[in-house]
C-alpha cells in the first residue's frame, strides 16, 4: 500500500495547509456494490468492492475496531498492516480524508480546474479508444472514434446480448471490441495502441491502475473515472494522468436511504455531485482536445 502512504502524506499536508481538523470515523457501510466510510460530521466516501476480501464477520471485527479513530491514523494501521483484503477500506478512507480539498476553490489554489458534471469535451474522431470498466462513457465514443474497445472483468454473458434468428446471430451491443472476463493487463498489445484511455477507479481498489496507466504509453488523453477516484488528485495527475472524472456524495442520510432500500433504486450517480478534473497547464494542449 505504499501508494497510499504518499496519498496520505500529501493529505496530511494539505490538512496542515488549510488549517482543517482531520476528520473522526463515524460509521462503515458494507453495501452491496460499495465499501464506504463515513466521518462524524456526515462526509461520506466509497470504494467499489471489487478487491479482495474476508470473510463478513471478521470485515465488520475490523471495521468497528477503528470506528472513532481519527481517520489518518486508522490509514496509518491499515498501510502499515498491508493486508490486501482491507486495501478497498483503505481507498474508501482515503477518498474520505481527501474530499475537504475537492472543493473549486481549493483546488484551483493548487492549480487544478474544476468543472461541474461529466462533459469529456475531448475529440474522439479518428481516435482509437478504450474504456476500463464498460458503461458510463459510451455517448461519448459509441459510433464516434474510429475503434472502440471496452474491457472488463464481466462476462460476455454478463454483458452481450444475443439475437438468434433463422439467418443467424447478431451479437449487442455493436460497434465495440470487446475485452471480457479478463483484467485489462491480459490485453498490452491493444493497451499500447490507445489514444485515449479511461478506466474506472476500481482499478485503484484492485491495485492495477499503475500498471494499466504504464501499457498506455501512446495514450494522449490518461483518464480515471467514478467515486472510487475521489482521492487526492495531484498524485494521479503525477502519476501520468491528465483528466479525472468523480463524484461526491451529496447527502449522506438521502444516499444512503436508497441503498438499503429492498429494492436499491440504482443509479448511484443521482445523489452524487458530479465534476472533471485537469491541471490548468493541461486545457487546451492536447491536439486532441477541445474544449470550449
Amino acid at each position: 500500500m505504499r501508494d497510499l502512504q504518499i496519498i496520505l502524506e500529501r493529505n496530511r499536508e494539505h490538512y496542515k495547509h488549510y488549517n482543517e481538523k482531520m476528520p473522526r470515523i463515524g460509521e462503515f457501510v458494507m453495501g452491496y456494490r460499495w465499501m464506504m466510510a463515513a466521518d462524524t460530521d456526515g462526509a461520506i466516501s466509497l470504494a467499489l468492492r471489487v478487491g479482495r476480501e474476508k470473510d463478513a464477520a471478521r470485515y465488520q471485527e475490523i471495521l468497528q475496531s477503528h470506528i472513532g479513530q481519527d481517520v489518518d491514523q486508522c490509514l496509518e494501521e491499515l498501510i502499515r498492516e498491508n493486508d490486501p483484503d482491507c486495501r478497498e477500506i483503505a481507498v474508501s478512507l482515503s477518498n474520505l480524508m481527501s474530499k475537504p480539498f475537492n472543493t473549486k476553490e481549493r483546488l484551483a489554489d493548487r492549480g487544478i480546474l474544476r468543472t461541474e458534471g461529466l462533459n469529456f469535451r475531448y475529440e474522439v474522431a479518428g481516435k482509437k479508444v478504450g474504456i476500463i470498466g464498460y458503461g458510463l462513457y459510451n455517448n461519448f465514443f459509441l459510433g464516434k472514434c474510429s475503434e472502440f474497445h471496452a474491457f472488463d472483468f464481466r462476462s460476455e454473458r454478463e454483458v452481450l446480448n444475443r439475437r438468434i434468428t433463422a439467418e443467424g446471430t447478431d451479437i449487442f451491443p455493436q460497434n465495440i471490441v470487446w475485452h471480457l472476463g479478463k483484467n485489462a493487463l491480459e490485453f498490452p498489445e491493444v493497451l499500447k495502441e490507445l489514444d485515449i484511455v479511461i478506466m474506472t477507479g476500481c482499478t485503484i481498489v484492485n491495485d492495477t491502475y499503475r500498471e494499466i496507466l504504464a501499457c498506455c504509453e501512446k495514450a494522449q488523453i490518461r483518464g480515471i473515472y467514478g467515486p472510487s477516484a475521489e482521492l487526492c488528485p495531484e498524485y494521479l495527475f503525477d502519476l501520468g494522468y491528465n483528466y479525472i472524472f468523480s463524484a461526491s456524495v451529496r447527502d449522506k442520510e438521502t444516499y444512503l436511504a436508497s441503498t438499503f432500500a429492498p429494492v436499491p433504486m440504482g443509479n448511484d450517480l443521482a445523489y452524487m455531485d458530479l465534476y472533471e478534473l485537469t491541471r490548468r497547464e493541461s486545457v487546451g494542449t492536447s491536439s486532441i482536445c477541445n474544449r470550449k
